[in-house]
């Protein structure tokens, strides 16, 4: 027999096995057919459990029912493939399965003739065929009902929702369902930190009702849209333009999913109407339209000039809409000199140019006009003409320059005589570093004669070992460290060890200056108010030795000055106790006020100036400030007192004396005194305050008032034994002092108490509104009266945002009790 029988004999073989094969899968295809279908929409997991239950039973038993025909398929035999072939070709008289038969009398010549007619038979056959597959459904489904099922399963895998494997996990599982998550939605906008303007809740009633009021809300630029949502099948977030009502696509949220809450998070650059959906339902939407972030604005409001002690003054204005984050002065070298447009040597050109710090005396002012001064007559651009310009930066990084103002740069006057010649030559070796051959060699000509000019051994040292570093310069960093050199040694000849205690007192005030701007901890600012008596000591001590020192060269006597016009120790001793108390009775912008002008008596203090000024006691009005912070300490140790003492969170009366007070004895009191007898005590200091207060003519500020009632509130809710309630008249005391202590300390600055140098010999002022230098001080601005920004700091605002955050984050817990979730929703419901 040929191969290519063989080959359709296989043939036909196969296409039998799969008729058979699909014959009896068919039951189990329809099975599976009608349970993807339950399981992908949904419908077994809809089933109440022991419906579910039974199903999945008849599933199971009918799956098995469905296995038996396969347990009873048997492979095709080769006769069955031979009629198939005889069947597929049309072949009469079964030629092929002839072939296989045998003669009834075997012999030699009946088998040789027969295998010779069977030989023949099949040569004819060249066109064999084992025919396709064939179903018969037609006659096992004369419905079509495999229509239906097919159709349906593409149905349930084009519009089935959820997850196949969660639906299916759903479907088979045994044990209880989980708790379904109800669908909750929050969503609020967050402003800039710099902005101070409050959380916007969207979902709140109140809000709500202003939507229905108002089309569209308006938020500040930059501000932070949140969404949380939890109990969404298919959630998304959408913008659109409020104008087109397209999509936009430049706002991409950041988005989050965790515990089955969805999280997003986007940045409001531009007005968008913002929705939310859950799959195609659409859940919200707010039209929020954005308040532009304007830069800020900056000018000159004078010409720059230099002071007495040549520092450089540059007076200015700033502003912006919600808040100055900072000011800065850039100094360029101006292309027009003295002696005409530009320069003959480079040698300036390797020195950066100064730097003119600027710092705001309160943190983001919204406007601001100072007179800001420096000096730098120590750089060698001093003398130089230069262009000065100013730039303010917003609290969103957006910067704005004032227009350049030209000033020769402020060059400190030197009188000894080899003070001024080492100056000169530091000039020279500043102007042109090649020619530096010519410094040292002045340098040399002072050290061989040095009779008359150099008076100490050191000074004489110093000259020469400046000399040899500038014989032996091998770069220009060799010149600029000599310049440098120079400038100290010039320096400590004019003034001694005078410079050195001022650099000091210098440095340490400016520390606590920004300490006071950053609010710093009671203990740092105690810290840095040590160290600043320490440096004004040593600075006084310089200033009255180099006093001594210049009257003995000069062969000078004290001359008789009015007293009332001087500046003592004793005066600013008081002003940094003036300025520690305001400190530590929170006033800190206040005590930045005074330090500042601290800084403005001794940047023009002169030896001499406090020679004949009499010691003076503690002013009155310190003395008042000082009892102030007293009072408020005591205050804030008996609200610990009280926070320690047992209580009813709904206000009961606790069992306690025979009015049912609680003791001071509890709280480890060593006078034994009940706390309500110690509130009183208080109270009595408090009124004694205001009047002493009216002795020296000054009105008690309104907030006293107020703390008066409360401290009294608080003295009859401890009498009754109420904790909590005497515990929110504690804290409301405590703040009215806060605030009378704010108002205090201005009107000590604005009627001259506050400056103790505005004080005469015995401490009576004297009302004429000027320091003691005869200079009028500022009393207008945002920090006083009606103008005074009342916005809290930026550290408050964080901490209520994270407050904030802290509440909804919780208030989404889906396992949270619901009696929890209705107490936090209450608490964002009063909040907005």
């Amino acid at each position: 027999m040929s191969a290519k029988l063989q080959r359709t004999i296989w043939r036909a073989k196969l296409a039998l096995l799969w008729e058979r094969l699909w014959a009896a899968s068919y039951p189990l295809v329809m099975l599976g057919a009608v349970f993807v279908i339950a399981v992908l929409t949904g419908f077994l997991a809809l089933l109440p459990d022991y419906v579910r239950y039974a199903a999945l039973a008849a599933f199971g038993l009918a799956f098995l029912w469905t296995l038996r025909p396969l347990f009873r398929l048997v492979f095709p035999q080769r006769g069955e493939a031979l009629r198939r072939i005889e069947r597929a070709s049309a072949l009469d008289h079964r030629p092929i399965s002839a072939s296989e038969d045998k003669p009834a009398n075997p012999g030699a010549a009946a088998s040789a003739i027969w295998e010779a007619h069977v030989a023949r038979q099949l040569a004819k056959l060249t066109h064999l065929k084992a025919g396709t597959p064939r179903s018969d459904l037609k006659w096992r489904d004369p419905y079509a009902l495999r229509l239906l099922g097919l159709l349906g399963v593409i149905a349930a895998l084009f519009l089935y929702r959820g997850d196949p494997v969660s639906n299916f996990a759903d479907a088979v599982r045994v044990t209880a369902p989980p708790a379904q998550v109800a669908l909750s939605l929050d969503a609020w906008v967050r402003p800039p930190a710099y902005t101070a303007k409050p959380p916007l809740l969207l979902t709140s009633e109140v809000l709500k009702e202003r939507l229905a009021r108002e089309s569209d809300l308006l938020v500040p630029e930059a501000s932070l849209f949140v969404l949380r949502l939890s109990g969404a099948q298919e959630p998304r977030l959408a913008f659109f333009d409020l104008i087109g009502g397209e999509e936009i696509s430049g706002l991409t949220p950041k988005i989050a999913t965790s515990g089955g809450a969805f999280t997003a998070e986007t940045r409001l650059d531009r007005p968008a109407e913002i929705r939310v959906f859950d799959g195609t339902s659409e859940l919200a939407r707010w039209r929020l339209s954005v308040i532009p972030d304007l830069p800020p604005e900056i000018a000159f409001t004078g010409d720059p000039a230099s002071d007495s002690a040549g520092a450089l003054s540059l007076a200015w204005k700033a502003s912006d809409d919600y808040g100055l984050a900072g000011v800065s002065a850039k100094i360029a070298l101006s292309d027009t000199q003295a002696d005409g447009p530009g320069f003959a040597t480079n040698g300036v050109f390797l020195y950066d140019a100064p730097a003119f710090p600027i710092t705001l005396k309160r943190a983001a002012p919204r406007e601001v006009e100072e007179t800001s001064t420096n000096d730098l007559t120590a750089h060698p651009w001093a003398g130089l003409n230069v262009d000065v310009t100013l730039e303010a930066k917003d609290q969103a990084g957006k910067t704005a320059k004032s227009e350049i103002k030209t000033v020769t740069l402020p060059e400190r006057l030197f009188i000894k005589p080899l003070a001024k010649a080492l100056i000169e030559q530091r000039k020279a070796l500043i102007h042109d570093p090649d020619d530096h051959g010519n410094v040292e060699l002045m340098l040399e000509s002072l050290l061989l004669y040095p009779e008359g000019l150099i008076d100490k051994s050191g000074i004489h040292i110093a000259i020469a070992a400046i000399q040899s570093h500038i014989a032996n310069a091998k770069d220009q960093d060799d010149i600029k460290q000599s310049v440098d050199d120079l400038w100290k040694l010039a320096l400590a000849i004019e003034e001694g060890d005078l410079a050195d205690a001022r650099a000091e007192l210098d440095a340490v005030r400016k520390e606590l200056q920004k300490a006071l701007a950053e609010g710093a901890s009671p203990e740092r600012i105690a810290e840095l108010m040590e160290k600043l008596r320490e440096a004004m000591n040593k600075y006084l001590q310089s200033m009255a030795e180099e006093t001594m020192r210049r009257m003995q060269q000069n062969g000078m006597q004290p001359q008789p000055v009015d007293p009332s016009r001087l500046l003592s120790q004793d005066d600013l001793q008081k002003m940094l106790d003036t300025i520690q108390k305001l400190a530590e009775s929170g006033a800190n912008e206040a005590a930045q006020e005074m330090l500042s002008q601290l800084e403005n008596l001794l940047r023009n203090l002169q030896p001499g100036m406090s020679a004949q000024m009499q010691p003076q006691g503690e002013s009155p009005m310190s003395e008042m400030l000082g009892d102030l912070s007293e009072l408020m300490r005591r205050q804030q140790q008996l609200m610990d007192e009280t926070m320690r003492l047992p209580g009813d969170p709904n206000g009961e009366p606790q069992e306690g004396g025979e009015s049912g007070e609680p003791q001071a004895g509890r709280g480890g009191s060593p006078q034994g005194q009940s706390l309500s007898q110690k509130q009183e005590a208080l109270r009595g200091m408090l009124d004694e305050l205001m009047g002493r207060l009216g002795q020296q003519g000054m009105s008690a500020p309104q907030s006293f008032g107020q703390a008066g009632k409360s401290m009294q509130g608080a003295t009859e809710e401890l009498q009754q034994g109420r904790r909590d309630p005497a515990l929110g008249q504690q804290s409301d005391a405590l703040d009215a002092l806060r605030e009378g202590a704010q108002s205090m300390a201005r009107q000590m600055m604005q009627q001259g108490q506050g400056n103790t140098g505005n004080y005469g010999r015995h401490g009576q002022a004297r009302g004429d509104d000027r320091d003691p230098l005869g200079r009028p001080r500022s009393t207008r601005g945002e920090d006083y009266g009606p103008e005074r920004n009342m916005l809290p700091g930026e550290a408050a605002i964080r901490r209520a945002r994270e407050i904030l955050d802290m509440l909804r984050e919780r208030a989404n817990k889906p396992d949270l009790p619901r009696i929890d979730k209705d107490y936090i929703e209450r608490l964002l419901r009063g909040l907005y």
